[in-house]
C-alpha cells in the first residue's frame, strides 16, 4: 500500500535509490503451460542482488476482468519468497470490472531469484473459479483503485511503480486445476519405478511439493521436458488399474500406457483427456475416458497392435480435433501361409479417413504390400460358392462397419495402419439384403472390442445370434451361436460374418464397447469343446457340442451354427452331424438327452496329409460330475476312450479316409449304471448298431442278437472290452439283444434305425 512519507524520483522509468543502486521492473499476467494464470515480473535494468538497502519490501497489485464474464480468480500457489495473498478476501467491482487485490503478507521479503535482466519470474499462480467462456485478464494500472500498483524497495523503503507489459487475452475459463504434475522421479524400496502411474514419488503437486497416487478426483498434468514418462500402472511389469479425473498431455509430453507388461492394464479417466503431446495405448492396455477427448496434433493418439493383441480405447464424451489433430489405429495381421501363398484376413476400417465422421476408408488405405495386396468383398446376392468378388479400384469406398477379405503373398506378417478420426457413437451398416446366401460381412469400427452377444440382441430382427470369423493361422472359421463357441468379444477392426433374417441395417452403439483381449472361448454349462490339430503347422479346427433345453435333434437355426468349410482343401477339419444330416460347427442337443439312455453324436473328420493328429477335449467340467463322455474310433475298433480322464486322443489319418470315423457318446448322470435296473450290463442302440456296456471287471460270456421272430442273426463269445458295438441290420425295426455274464442273463429290446 502507498506510504506517504517516502520520496521517490522517477526519471525515464529508472528508480534511483539513496545508495546509488538502480533497478527497474515490469509486471504482467499470462497463461502458463498448465492453462493457469500467472503474475510474473522481470528486471529490465540494473544489476546486482538485492541487499538490505535495496530489498523489495512490499507488493500490491490488482487483477481485473470484465464483470460480464461472470467469473472469479483465486490463488493456487505463491512463491514462498513473496507470500502474496488476497488482501480484501472477496471480489470487488469498479465500473464494468471485477477485481481482486493481492498484497504481500509479511515484510521484509527474501525473493528467491537473483534477478536476471529480461527473464520473467513467477510471483503467484491463479485459477479461474466460475463461469465458462473466454476473456481478458490483466494487471490494473496504478491509481485505478486506492490500493494501486505498488512496490516498496530499499531501506528506508521507497515507493516504486513497475510498468505493465502483457495481459492474458482470450483466456478460456475456468481452467482445470491440475492437482498432480508428473515428474517421473519415483523409486520404491530402492527400485526405480519412474514409469509407474501409481507411484506417489512420480508426482508433485501443482506448486512443486510432494505428490500422491492419482485418484478419480485428481486432475493430472503430463508436462514436457521430463526424462521418464508413464508406461504402466503400479510397477514395471505389474498389472493394475490407474485412475485420474482430467488429464492433459502437454506438447512434448507423452503417455505410452501398458508398455511391455502384457497383463491387461487399465487407465480410467473419469473427466476429460486433452492431448497436445502423444499418447499410445499399447496392446496390453485399455483406456476409458468418461468425458470429452481433444486431440491437437497429427497422430497424437495411437492404438497399438502386435501379436499379443490390440490396445483399447473407450470414450464416453465427444472426441474433437485441432486443425491437424488425428489418431492412428494399428491392426496386426499374421501370415503363416508362406511366400507365394495367401492368408485371408477379414478386416474393416478402424478410422474414418474420408470425411472425419463415420464414412470409412478408401481401398488404398488397405494396401499392405504394393503390387501384392489383394482385396475381396462378399456379395450376399451371389451363391455361397461365388460370394467373394475381387475389388481393386483404389478409390473404392470401404464403408464404416463393412468388412473385406484382405491378403498378401509376401509370406510375412503385416501391420495395417489407418490415420484419421476415431469412429464413435451410433454407426449403422449399409442396407443388408436377404436375397441369396443370407450372409453379410461386417467389421468392428471402434478402437475397442465389442460385445457381440448383446449387439446381436440389439439387431435380432435383422440377424441371427451367431457369427463366423476366419482364422488364417488355424485355416478354419471360428463360429459362435447363442452364447457358445468363439469369444463373446470381437476385436478392433475384426471382420465377421452374420446370417441375415431379413433386409435391414446392423446398428452399432457405444454401449456395446468393452475392453477385452479375450481368447476364442466361453463358459457355458453342458458344453464339450473338441479341437483337432495336425497336418501343416498351426492347422487346427474346433467343434462344439452342448445341451440346451431349447434345442431339438435337428438343425436349430437360432442357436446352432452350420459348419463352414475351410478356404483351403488341405485343412484339418471336424464337424458334428445333426439328426437331419446338417453338418454343424456348433451342435446343440436337447437337454433331456442327457437324461436318456445314451446320446451318440457322429464326428466327421477330414485332413489333407498323411500325418499324426489329435483330438483334444475341454470344458468337460461344465457337465455334472457324474456325466460320462466316451470317444469311439470306428477305424481302430478298440475299446472306447473315456475322455473324462483322457482328454487327448492321438491317431494317424490320411486324405480320403472315412469321414464318419468318430462317435462321441454321452451318458448322463441319471443313467450311469442304472439302465433299466441292471447294474452289471447296459444295452443301448444307435442307428444300425447295438452297444453293450460292461459295468463289471469280468468278461461277458456271450452276446446274441435276434429278430422279433426269434431268428438268431448274430452271436459272439468272450467279450473283453468295456464298450462294444455290434452292427445289427440296415433294416429298421426292433431287435432282441441277449447278454450272458457269469452271474446273470440280461435281455433288452432295441430299435435299429437308419
Amino acid at each position: 500500500m502507498k506510504k506517504n512519507y517516502f520520496i521517490i524520483l522517477i526519471v525515464a522509468g529508472l528508480l534511483v535509490c539513496r545508495t546509488g543502486f538502480a533497478q527497474t521492473f515490469e509486471i504482467r499476467i499470462t497463461e502458463n503451460s498448465y492453462s493457469y494464470l500467472e503474475v510474473q515480473m522481470r528486471e529490465t535494468s540494473g544489476t546486482g542482488t538485492p541487499t538490505t538497502s535495496t530489498i523489495i519490501n512490499d507488493i500490491s497489485f490488482e487483477i481485473r476482468w470484465l464483470t460480464a464474464l461472470g467469473t472469479d480468480v483465486a490463488v493456487i500457489c505463491s512463491s514462498n519468497g513473496y507470500n502474496l495473498a488476497d488482501a480484501l478476501g472477496s471480489v470487488q467491482t469498479n465500473g464494468s470490472y471485477s477485481y481482486r487485490v493481492f498484497q504481500a503478507t509479511s515484510t521484509p521479503f527474501n525473493p528467491p531469484e537473483n534477478w536476471t535482466q529480461n527473464t520473467w519470474m513467477t510471483l503467484t499462480t491463479f485459477k479461474s473459479t466460475a463461469g465458462s467462456g473466454s476473456g481478458t485478464f490483466e494487471i490494473a494500472p496504478d491509481g485505478w483503485v486506492a490500493q494501486g500498483l505498488n512496490w516498496n524497495q530499499g531501506s528506508p523503503p521507497v515507493d516504486y511503480t513497475p510498468s505493465v507489459n502483457g495481459q492474458a487475452d482470450s483466456y478460456s475459463y475456468p481452467t482445470v486445476v491440475y492437482d498432480l504434475v508428473w515428474t517421473g522421479n519415483g523409486s520404491d524400496n530402492g527400485f526405480q519405478n519412474e514409469h509407474s502411474w501409481g507411484l506417489a514419488g512420480n508426482w508433485s503437486d501443482e506448486c512443486g511439493g510432494s505428490g500422491s497416487v492419482p485418484t478419480s478426483s485428481d486432475n493430472c498434468f503430463i508436462p514436457s521436458g521430463v526424462s521418464n514418462y508413464p508406461e504402466n500402472v503400479n510397477k514395471a511389469f505389474a498389472p493394475g488399474t490407474g485412475a485420474a479425473n482430467n488429464v492433459r498431455i502437454e506438447n512434448g509430453g507423452s503417455i505410452s500406457f501398458g508398455l511391455q507388461t502384457n497383463q491387461g492394464e487399465l487407465l480410467n479417466i473419469s473427466g476429460s483427456l486433452n492431448i497436445y503431446g502423444n499418447m499410445t495405448v499399447n496392446e496390453d492396455a485399455g483406456v476409458t475416458i468418461g468425458g470429452s477427448t481433444y486431440i491437437d496434433c497429427a497422430e497424437c493418439l495411437v492404438i497399438s497392435s502386435s501379436a499379443n493383441g490390440t490396445g483399447s480405447l473407450i470414450d464416453n464424451g465427444i472426441i474433437s480435433y485441432g486443425v491437424s489433430g488425428t489418431a492412428r489405429v494399428q491392426t496386426y495381421l499374421s501370415n503363416s501361409a508362406g511366400s507365394g501363398n495367401f492368408d485371408i484376413h477379414l478386416i474393416g476400417p478402424t478410422a474414418d479417413m474420408i470425411s472425419g465422421g463415420t464414412d470409412g476408408a478408401y481401398l488404398s488405405a488397405f494396401n499392405l504390400v504394393n503390387g501384392n495386396t489383394y482385396a475381396y468383398e462378399w456379395d450376399e446376392s451371389q451363391s455361397s460358392d461365388n460370394g467373394w468378388q475381387n475389388i481393386y479400384d483404389n478409390n473404392y469406398v470401404v464403408h464404416a462397419v463393412s468388412g473385406i477379405g484382405l491378403s498378401t503373398d509376401d509370406g510375412s506378417t503385416n501391420t495395417l495402419e489407418m490415420t484419421g478420426e476415431l469412429m464413435t457413437g451410433n454407426i449403422s451398416s449399409q442396407s443388408l439384403s436377404y436375397s441369396n446366401n443370407h450372409n453379410e460381412l461386417l467389421s468392428n469400427p471402434y478402437p475397442s472390442s465389442i460385445d457381440f452377444d448383446n449387439l446381436a440382441g440389439d439387431n435380432s430382427s435383422v440377424v441371427q445370434n451367431k457369427y463366423w470369423i476366419w482364422n488364417p493361422v488355424t485355416n478354419n472359421y471360428v463360429a459362435r451361436a447363442a452364447g457358445s463357441g468363439g469369444s463373446q468379444y470381437i476385436q478392433v477392426g475384426q471382420g465377421f460374418f452374420v446370417e441375415t433374417k431379413q433386409a435391414g441395417t446392423f446398428d452399432f452403439t457405444n454401449n456395446r464397447r468393452t475392453h477385452s483381449n479375450d481368447a476364442f472361448r466361453d463358459n457355458t454349462s453342458n458344453i464339450l469343446t473338441i479341437v483337432a490339430t495336425g497336418g501343416l503347422e498351426g492347422y487346427r479346427d474346433e467343434n462344439i457340442i452342448r445341451f440346451d433345453e431349447n434345442a431339438t435333434s435337428g438343425y436349430d437355426k437360432e442357436i446352432e451354427s452350420v459348419k463352414w468349410a475351410s478356404q483351403n482343401n488341405d485343412a484339418t477339419m471336424i464337424a458334428s452331424m445333426a439328426e437331419d444330416q446338417t453338418e454343424l460347427a456348433i451342435n446343440v442337443l436337447p437337454l433331456e438327452n442327457l437324461n436318456n439312455d445314451m446320446t451318440s453324436v457322429p464326428l466327421y473328420f477330414n485332413c489333407g496329409y498323411n500325418d499324426n493328429y489329435s483330438l483334444s477335449f475341454s470344458d468337460i467340467e461344465s457337465f455334472d460330475t457324474d456325466t460320462e463322455i466316451w470317444l469311439e474310433d470306428k477305424q481302430e475298433g478298440d475299446d472306447w476312450v473315456y475322455i473324462n480322464d483322457n482328454p487327448v486322443y492321438e491317431f494317424t489319418a490320411s486324405p480320403g479316409g472315412a469321414e464318419d470315423r468318430f462317435i462321441i457318446h454321452f451318458f448322463g448322470p441319471t443313467n450311469i449304471g442304472e439302465h433299466k435296473g441292471h447294474s452289471s450290463v447296459d444295452i443301448y442302440s444307435y442307428r444300425q448298431h447295438a452297444y453293450v456296456k460292461n459295468n463289471t471287471i469280468n468278461k461277458i460270456k456271450c452276446v446274441e442278437i435276434y429278430k422279433l421272430s426269434g431268428e438268431l442273426i448274430f452271436r459272439t463269445k468272450n467279450v473283453e472290452t468295456r464298450f462294444t458295438g455290434f452292427r445289427v441290420s440296415e433294416t429298421m425295426g426292433y431287435y432282441i439283444v441277449r447278454v450272458a455274464t457269469d452271474s446273470d442273463v440280461i435281455t433288452e429290446k432295441v430299435l435299429i434305425s437308419k
